[in-house]
């Protein structure tokens, strides 16, 4: 499986992660948003979070990735 070359914005909290994406609704904009996994709880949005926040502020959600180390990737477009 290859992980697409988008733009990767890494987020350490829903909050952030909602910021950031209220701040960049472009439409047709596709990155990819980087969360830690739980060997960082302090850090660790889950998968559920992400989507719940994809789907409120009218991101669409692709698929996501383990990416090196305690980080997970979410492609998400705006549409």
């Amino acid at each position: 499986m290859t992980i697409p070359k988008l733009k990767r914005v890494k987020v350490s909290s829903e909050q952030e992660l909602r910021n950031w994406l209220a701040k960049n609704s472009k439409h047709g904009q596709e990155v990819i948003i980087v969360t830690c996994n739980k060997k960082s709880p302090d850090k660790h949005i889950s998968s559920d979070q992400v989507r719940n926040a994809f789907g409120e502020l009218g991101w669409a959600s692709d698929r996501s990735y383990t990416l090196d180390g305690n980080l997970v990737g979410h492609v998400a477009s705006y549409v």
